[in-house]
């Protein structure tokens, strides 16, 4: 399956992704949800420990069920710890997939080793509404019944995908361009503007992928065409990165020493 979408960028660059199917997308949840379980015995574990050492947590709990301060037999206290423990894998679950997509940039531990990751699917940069939505949508995405809707979506969208306007697309480029096989190979100290790890991290995905959309097809481009691009994603990266926009004869160098960057910055974090 070879599913593309297809979307043009503010900066009026088209750009074309693969689509993450749904068998790659089961994976990355599956992975994640052994993740988050281990987060939550971890809290869990945490929660008691402290419940414990105050004595004041269970004892009121207990009160409660047991009534007039009496003991809570075994189905009493197993509803109250099954009362918390869905307490604890709610709010794990929340936080933990919506503020791994926020600070991973579209992605979580699961979605990483698999290699797919969330984008806007009008290719504008995913933004924090979009992650709450798509997040609290998980409640209703998680009924079996509905694990259906991925198969039967064009673009393998659930419904907390369609309602925040996202799409899972795959992570990994089908194919090394060029522009990536001549910068890879690039030292920081043949680079005419510094590019620090701190300003790689205040950069979309999207944008990397546009840099390099652009940069593949310089040679087709007339002079014309070059400046009437440059013109508008440089200032745009710039005040992302929170550096001084160069000059327009310095454009194109700025965005291959910055692509050359995150390219060493993705060679590095593979080892």
């Amino acid at each position: 399956m070879d599913q593309r979408v297809k979307f043009e960028t503010p900066e009026n660059v088209k750009i074309s992704y693969q689509v993450a199917g749904p068998g790659t997308r089961f994976l990355a949840w599956f992975a994640d949800n052994i993740f988050l379980t281990i987060f939550c015995i971890i809290l869990l574990v945490a929660f008691i420990a402290v419940g414990v050492s105050t004595g004041e947590v269970f004892e009121d709990m207990f009160e409660q069920a047991g009534g007039n301060g009496g003991f809570v037999d075994g189905s009493q206290f197993s509803m109250v710890f099954m009362g918390i423990w869905l307490m604890i894998w709610s709010l794990g679950s929340f936080f933990y997939f919506g503020l791994s997509e926020l600070v991973l940039h579209g992605q979580t531990i699961g979605k990483r080793m698999s290699k797919i990751r969330v984008v806007k699917a009008d290719g504008f940069s995913l933004d924090p509404v979009s992650i709450l939505i798509r997040t609290l949508f998980r409640v209703v995405d998680q009924l079996p019944p509905l694990w259906v809707v991925p198969v039967l979506s064009k673009s393998s969208q659930r419904f907390g995908d369609m309602v925040a306007g996202t799409v899972v697309v795959s992570d990994e480029p089908p194919e090394i361009s060029s522009v990536r096989q001549i910068l890879s190979s690039r030292q920081a100290s043949e680079s005419k503007f510094r590019i620090t790890g701190a300003m790689l991290k205040r950069a979309q995905p999207s944008d990397f992928a546009t840099i390099e959309s652009i940069l593949d097809r310089w040679a087709q481009l007339s002079i014309g065409e070059q400046a009437a691009l440059t013109e508008k994603i440089v200032p745009v990266l710039a005040q992302r990165l929170q550096t001084e926009v160069p000059a327009l004869p310095d454009h194109q160098q700025y965005l291959e020493d910055l692509l050359a960057a995150e390219y060493r910055r993705q060679s590095r974090s593979l080892g």
